[in-house]
This record gives structure tokens, C-alpha cells and sequence, in this order.
């Protein structure tokens, strides 16, 4: 089985139209795709929602607890499913890719800039403003490397813009160059 993870960052265009399989994008995407589960655990994102009226009604949202909790006190509808645990430094795309790593054997992943660039500008800054941004790539990409060893009977495959450095997380990882 194949899924497919779109993240926030500016790579995340390169997840074109016709995709098969299980498809998860990271907090509310402004990517225009049919999709089959949201992957939440920002209470900012919660409290977006609830301030701008918007509903994922019959729409599967991955969660931890306590954004389930949260959806739910503040009328946020939709299917929120608790399947993560709080782990420290890890974001939506870590808990995303440990859950369908347990079912699919392979995964491609877009919008991850951060686990090869410093840029850690995200499609939602404009919705859930961050007023400082320490460097957390550099705390997410260990869990990176540690996620894909803990699963080598799956290949990760990374789209990324061509030219771009790669950054080696293991032999069960590539890195898919694409024009743009």
C-alpha cells in the first residue's frame, strides 16, 4: 500500500493531481486535493478553526487527546480520532508518518522543508502567526532518522525541488528531484 503526506511548506506544490492511495495532510492545507485524514496537534489550529468557522464535518482528523478534547469544548466539528501521543519536539508530519508507517509500505512525503532546508516558513503562518520560530529543524530531524530505522520495511521518498542537498536519514529513504 502507498500513502502520501503533504505537509506546509513551499515544496508541498509539488504534489501534483493524480495520486492513488491513502492521502494525509497536515493541519488544514490550502492545497486543493481530495484528502483522507488531517493530521492536528497545534491547539493554535483548534482555536483558528473555531474562530473562523471552520468545520471539517465527516472529515478524519488524527489527534492527540487533548486537541480531540479541545475540538470537541470549542464545537469544532469533525472525526477526530485520537492516534498520537504528546512526544516532545514532535510535529503533525512525525505522528502522521509513524501511523501509516505501521500499514503501508510506501510513503512519500512533500512539503517537509524542513527536513532539508533551514526555511521553516509554512502555508500556515498566515492563519496561526508565530511570532518567533526557534530552529526546530534541527530537533525534528534526529526524530526523522530514528521514525525510518524504526521501520526498514518501509521506502520514505521525499519530493523535493531539483538541486536541492540531500541529507541522509537512512538506506530506507530517498529523495525524489522534481522540476518545477
Amino acid at each position: 500500500m502507498i500513502a502520501h503526506f503533504i505537509g506546509n511548506g513551499a515544496s508541498q506544490t509539488l504534489f501534483g493531481d493524480f495520486h492513488y492511495g491513502t492521502i494525509v495532510v497536515g493541519n488544514i492545507t490550502k492545497h486543493k486535493i481530495r484528502w483522507d485524514a488531517c493530521s492536528i496537534i497545534d491547539t493554535k489550529v483548534i482555536l483558528y478553526m473555531k474562530d473562523n468557522n471552520i468545520h471539517l464535518k465527516n472529515k478524519t482528523i488524527w489527534c492527540t487527546k487533548d486537541i480531540a478534547k479541545q475540538a470537541k469544548h470549542h464545537k469544532v466539528q469533525g472525526i477526530w480520532e485520537v492516534h498520537y501521543e504528546p512526544k516532545h519536539r514532535f510535529n503533525s508530519g512525525h505522528h502522521a508518518i509513524n501511523k501509516l508507517s505501521k500499514s503501508h509500505k510506501i510513503i512519500n512525503l512533500y512539503g517537509m522543508d524542513s527536513m532539508f532546508t533551514d526555511d521553516l516558513t509554512s502555508q500556515m503562518d498566515d492563519r496561526v502567526p508565530r511570532p518567533s520560530r526557534p530552529p526546530l529543524n534541527n530537533e525534528w530531524r534526529p526524530h526523522w532518522s530514528k521514525l525510518f530505522a524504526k521501520h526498514p520495511d518501509v521506502m520514505y521518498r521525499i519530493h523535493v525541488p531539483q538541486g536541492t542537498k540531500e541529507i541522509d536519514y537512512g538506506k530506507n529513504c530517498r529523495f525524489i528531484h522534481h522540476t518545477t
